[in-house]
């Protein structure tokens, strides 16, 4: 078997799609990752990239597209560095999210035969928050594919009607576009929030209010918050249901949107986030009777709040996952369920072998799509103590 190098040709066919979006195939037995290509593609790509354990490479030609391959519907797809499946059917991008996920629980976790489903979204016009960048003569944009330059963009498919709109008139030119430009262009940027009919623009709004459900949530528009509110309002009662008690324990809270709905089936909840504006959010999102901590999880795990008996306790991390303090608390304090909102299978899927070490079983995985046409996946996952 020859030793490959970067610039070889390899012909492949793809298999499935693996975390991070770059298509799977094997060469005389290495695993090689291909970006923009289908399972079931044969491809002729360029390698890249020749690690001990696995490939890289660029695809060349497709001259057998598989049947589950489709026209992108943006002309910037594959420079822009955004979405990376919108080269797949949307049954195919659920396929390989829910793929990516069992693929987790199983490397990571340990974890085989879990209840899985997949709730979809609407495949474009769904995006209700972005970040755009300043190009050097101050057009709004997104980064380039592996590059820290910017991508004049026009339009962008995958936005909802408002924060398309407000792009479309700042690509235009506006004069509101215009007073935003930082002073470094090109390296700073904004966040821009669209929904209910207008815009919200970092450097000219603040705090804004949006309806998750029944409820007005508000938060700050330079903040956290989900960027697909049609999912949320499919993840809230997801989260928040089939449960009660006395005591809930909401950690990772962001500005509450989920201590906002736990309210009504439990008599206490305890929110706890670090972002001291997050938390100041959290206070009128959840309101009484609630109790409130700015604090790191670390701390709040070692202090007196987190010695009180919680029924049931919610998890939603960052993409790293839950903080070693976090998963030693839970295994001593032993709540009678767990819920965790994820955006990382990796780290959702680590932390659930643990959680079973420590006398848990994951009773199911929801997946939700909160970024169709990207390889970004959420979940769901609730645990009940054996």
């Amino acid at each position: 078997m020859a030793a490959m190098e970067p610039g070889d040709t390899l012909e492949l066919t793809m298999e499935r799609i693996s975390a991070g979006g770059d298509g799977l195939a094997f060469h005389e037995g290495k695993a090689v990752f291909v970006p923009f290509t289908a399972p079931g593609d044969r491809v002729a790509a360029r390698v890249t990239q020749v690690r001990p354990d696995f490939l890289r490479a660029e695809p060349v030609s497709v001259p057998g597209p598989s049947p589950e391959r489709v026209e992108p519907a943006c002309a910037a797809y594959g420079t822009c560095g955004g979405c990376n499946l919108m080269h797949l059917g949307y049954p195919a991008q659920l396929a390989a999210r829910e793929g990516i996920i069992r693929e987790a629980l199983r490397r990571q976790g340990g974890l085989e035969g879990v209840p899985l489903s997949m709730v979809p979204s609407l495949p474009f016009g769904y995006r209700n928050r972005a970040r755009f960048r300043f190009t050097p003569d101050g057009r709004p944009g997104y980064s380039l594919r592996r590059s820290s330059r910017t991508l004049a963009v026009a339009t962008c498919p995958i936005l909802a009607d408002p924060l398309r709109a407000w792009l479309e008139s700042a690509a235009s030119g506006d004069a509101t576009w215009k007073a935003l430009k930082p002073g470094k262009a090109g390296t700073d940027g904004i966040t821009a929030f669209g929904a209910e009919g207008r815009a919200w623009v970092e450097g000219t709004d603040g705090e804004l209010c949006v309806t998750v459900l029944d409820r007005p949530i508000r938060f700050h528009i330079g903040g956290f918050f989900q960027s697909n509110l049609a999912a949320l309002s499919l993840l809230v009662p997801e989260v928040t249901s089939g449960l009660s008690g006395r005591r809930v324990a909401d950690l990772y809270c962001g500005v509450g949107l989920f201590g906002a709905f736990l309210k009504d089936s439990f008599e206490r909840v305890v929110c706890v986030e670090q972002d001291p504006r997050a938390v100041s959010h959290a206070f009128g999102n959840v309101g009484k009777p609630a109790d409130f901590a700015a604090s790191s999880m670390e701390e709040w795990t070692a202090g007196a709040q987190a010695r009180q008996r919680f029924d049931h306790v919610l998890l939603d991390p960052p993409r790293a996952g839950l903080a070693p303090a976090v998963r030693a608390w839970l295994a001593s304090s032993r709540p009678e369920s767990i819920g965790y909102v994820s955006c990382e299978p990796v780290s959702l899927a680590r932390d659930a072998g643990e959680l079973r070490a420590a006398g848990y079983d994951l009773e199911r995985v929801t997946g939700f799509d909160f970024y169709p046409q990207t390889a970004h996946v959420e979940a769901y996952a609730r645990f009940r103590l054996r």
